[in-house]
């Protein structure tokens, strides 16, 4: 799973939350677009989230990217954001983002977040 967000905390807090689930999920780390793309097309993963804001290519330049090209069109790709506005969700369901989760507040939140993307996308559906 490629986890693509500028606030590496996010990333701790995801892998950590992914770390005891059943499916032992390998994760990386992209901190901007551009490098995001780079590992798509080098290494395949299975699951992206995808946060929104980031400086320079923002998640939605990045969701673009991944779906308008026929190498990486297949690659589900989950939208990981802290906005709840309606016309953003809209927008990356549009653009053909697989779903939408909004960040959890709490490491809980982060743990139960992990759990039910590990048992959905690892586990339940077939990709």
């Amino acid at each position: 799973m490629l986890i693509v967000d500028d606030e590496a905390d996010e990333a701790v807090f995801l892998t950590h939350g992914f770390r005891d689930g059943p499916s032992k999920v390998q994760i990386r780390h992209a901190d901007n677009g551009a490098d995001a793309l780079d590992m798509i097309r080098s290494f395949d993963p299975d699951l992206v989230l995808l946060d929104l804001n980031m400086p320079g290519m923002d998640g939605f330049d990045v969701l673009r990217a991944i779906k308008s090209d026929s190498a990486t069109l297949a690659v589900p790709t989950l939208i990981f954001s802290s906005s709840e506005r309606a016309v953003d969700i809209e927008r990356c369901y549009r653009d053909r983002a697989n779903a939408y989760v909004v960040k959890p507040h709490s490491p809980e939140g982060y743990r139960r977040l992990a759990e039910n993307i590990d048992r959905f996308w690892f586990e339940t559906a077939r990709v």
